[in-house]
C-alpha cells in the first residue's frame, strides 16, 4: 500500500492565510477553451451568468415564442416554470444564490407587454412569483437581483422596454426608487446602479459620480460589480460620439474603446475587466492593465474551428458568457469561455478552495491532474503554484 505524504504544518498555515485573502488581481489574460451550453441546444440568448456559472436567458422556439431558461454547469438548459396564462417569459438576471428575475407576457416575446417576475430555487427546481407593479401601473419588468432578495426594475409605460418609474419589488408591492432612471443592476452591498448614480438601499443615500471631462449628454449604465466597479457608455451629441466606459472607484473613469453610434461596455467584474462591443462592428475584452483584445485571439490552440461572435457576462474568475459558431456551421451557439489554467483542477474557471481540497487529497500521488507543474509528483511545488494562482 502506498503511503501518501501530507503537507507540512507550515504549508497548512500558509493555506489558511491565503484562503482568508480577498480576491487578488489576476495576471495577464489567460487563453480560453470553449464549453457549449447544452449538447444540442439552439435558439438560446444568454442574458446573465453568476459565479457558479449558471446561465439564464431566453430560449426561442420554432414558433418564435420566447421562454425563460436556466442552464446549470454540466446540465442541459431547462425552461423555467410559467403559469399557463402567460405565453412568453424572459430571465434577465440571476443572483449568486440562484434567484432569477425577468418578465412574462401574453405576447410571444416577454419584452412586449411585460410583467415583472421572479423564480426562486427549490429542492425540485424553481417556483414562480409574479411581482406586483407600482399601484395603477399595468406593465413592469425586473432587471436585477442580489442574494438578499432585493429585486429592482421598472414599472409603468407601455411595456415595450421603456418604463416611467424605477422601483424595488417587495412582498408588499413595488416601492419607488427616488430620483433614479431605470436600474441597470444591484450588488451584494445593496447598492443600485442607474446611469451614473448609486443608491444605497440601507440608508437610501444617492451618490452621483461626475462624468469625465467633455461635452456629454449623460451616461447609460449596464453592470455593477460587488467591488463598486461599473460600466456602460457615455452619450455624445451626434454621429460617432458615444464611448464605452468603465468606472473604478480607485481609478475613476476609463475609456475602453473608441467612438461609435452604438457601443457599450456591457459587463464588468470585481477586477475591472469588461466585455464590450460596437453594434455590427466588433467585440472585444478590455482586461485591466492590458490592451483591448479580440476574443478569438484568446482561444487556445485546441479550440481551432470556433469563432466567437458575441460577448456577455464576465465573472470574477474571468469566465465569459459568449456566442460562438463552429467552422462550416451557420448555427450560433451559447457557450462559456473557460480560462485554461492547470491550477484550476475543478475546471470552473477559478482557483480556490475546491481546487485546494483536490490537491491535498492527491498529496504524494505520482502524476495526475493535481501535478500542476508536471514533474511527476504532487508536492509543495504544486501547492505553491496553486496558491500563486488563487482567485478566491
Amino acid at each position: 500500500m502506498k503511503t501518501r505524504r501530507r503537507p507540512a504544518p507550515l504549508a497548512i498555515a500558509l493555506i489558511g492565510a491565503v484562503a482568508c485573502l480577498a480576491t487578488r488581481a489576476l495576471a495577464s489574460p489567460p487563453s480560453y477553451r470553449v464549453e457549449p451550453i447544452g449538447a444540442s441546444a439552439t435558439g438560446l440568448s444568454g442574458f446573465d451568468m453568476n459565479e457558479s456559472l449558471t446561465v439564464v436567458g431566453r430560449s426561442l422556439s420554432a414558433q418564435q415564442i420566447g421562454r425563460a431558461f436556466v442552464a446549470h454547469r454540466g446540465e442541459e438548459p431547462t425552461l423555467l416554470p410559467v403559469p399557463p396564462q402567460w405565453q412568453s417569459s424572459d430571465a434577465y438576471a440571476i443572483s449568486s444564490n440562484g434567484i432569477i428575475v425577468g418578465a412574462v407576457s401574453v405576447q410571444s416575446i416577454a419584452s412586449i407587454g411585460s410583467r415583472a417576475a421572479a423564480w426562486y430555487p427549490t429542492r425540485k427546481g424553481y417556483t414562480f412569483t409574479l411581482l406586483a407593479p407600482y399601484p395603477g401601473d399595468t406593465f413592469s419588468t425586473a432587471s436585477a437581483v442580489n442574494s438578499h432578495g432585493d429585486i429592482v426594475g421598472g414599472s409603468g409605460g407601455l411595456g415595450l422596454g421603456m418604463y416611467s418609474r424605477s422601483v424595488r419589488f417587495t412582498a408588499n408591492g413595488a416601492q419607488l426608487l427616488p430620483q433614479m432612471s431605470l436600474p441597470a443592476d444591484i450588488n451584494e452591498h445593496r447598492v443600485v446602479l442607474a446611469w451614473n448614480q448609486l443608491l444605497d438601499l440601507d440608508d437610501m443615500s444617492l451618490t452621483t459620480i461626475p462624468l469625465p471631462p467633455g461635452n456629454w449628454q449623460g451616461f447609460v449604465a449596464t453592470d455593477l460589480s460587488n467591488s463598486g466597479n461599473f460600466c456602460g457608455y457615455v452619450l455624445g451629441f451626434s454621429g460617432c460620439s458615444n464611448f464605452p466606459l468603465r468606472y473604478r472607484p480607485s481609478v475613476g473613469w476609463e475609456f475602453v474603446g473608441g467612438c461609435a453610434t452604438t457601443t457599450a461596455a456591457q459587463s464588468i467584474n470585481d477586477t475591472g475587466d469588461v466585455s464590450a462591443y460596437v453594434q455590427y462592428g466588433g467585440i472585444w475584452m478590455s482586461f485591466v492593465g492590458e490592451q483591448n483584445v479580440e476574443p478569438n485571439l484568446l482561444l487556445a490552440s485546441s479550440e481551432i474551428g470556433w469563432a466567437i461572435t458575441g460577448l456577455g457576462t464576465v465573472t470574477n474568475g474571468r469566465v465569459i458568457l459568449a456566442n460562438a459558431r463552429l467552422a462550416g456551421s451557420t448555427t450560433t451557439q451559447l457557450v462559456r469561455m473557460i480560462p485554461v489554467m492547470p491550477e484550476d483542477l475543478t475546471g470552473d474557471g477559478a482557483v480556490g478552495a475546491d481546487d485546494l481540497a483536490l490537491l491535498l487529497a492527491a498529496w504524494g500521488d505520482i502524476g495526475g491532474a493535481a501535478d500542476v507543474n508536471g514533474d511527476g509528483l504532487v508536492d509543495a511545488t504544486d501547492l505553491g503554484l496553486l496558491l500563486a494562482a488563487w482567485t478566491g
